[in-house]
Parts: structure tokens; sequence; C-alpha cells
């Protein structure tokens, strides 16, 4: 394996692990608006219909779990981005200075 491949690796590596980053962040942001909704629903139904008022508090658990678990998820999607910049860098070093 050359120096050149290596080099794209780890940036084709890098660049992929922040999109799918990104993408986290954008359910975590989805099931936040989840939350939204089901507090709304417990606001506005919680003496017309049992039903919705109950569909409102599971989307409301469920949306908070959700978040959490996408939280957990990008915690340590962040630390194992840092990682591999970290290898990124020592693999680009001139020899001699690792």
């Amino acid at each position: 394996m050359t120096q050149q491949t290596l080099i794209a690796g780890y940036q084709n590596e890098i660049s992929f692990q922040r999109h799918m980053l990104h993408n986290l962040q954008r359910w975590q942001s989805m099931f936040s608006m989840v939350v939204g909704i089901g507090v709304l629903m417990l606001y506005f139904f919680r003496q017309q219909s049992i039903w919705l008022f109950g569909a409102g508090i599971a989307l409301s658990v469920i949306g908070v779990l959700m978040i959490l678990v996408i939280g957990y998820g990008i915690y340590h999607g962040k630390k194992n981005l840092q990682r591999v910049v970290l290898r990124y860098e020592r693999e680009t070093q001139p020899t001699g200075v690792k």
C-alpha cells in the first residue's frame, strides 16, 4: 500500500464519519420535534380524548429515549473520529518525527 493510497483512505474515512455524525444530528433534531408534538398532544388532548393523550405520552417517551440513544451514538462517534484523525496525522507526518 502506497502512502498516497493510505492518505486517500484516511481522508475518505474521515469524510464519511463526519457525514454520518451529521446524519445522526439530523435524526436527533427530528426526534426532538417528535417530543414537541407529543407534548402538544398532552396539552391539547388532556381532557378530550384518552387515546390521543396516551399517544402524546408514548410519543414523548419514545422521542426522549431515542434522543438519548442517538446522543450516545454521537458522543462515541466523535471520540472515534478524533482517534481516526490522530492516526491520520501520525501516519502523514514525515518519517523520523513519529
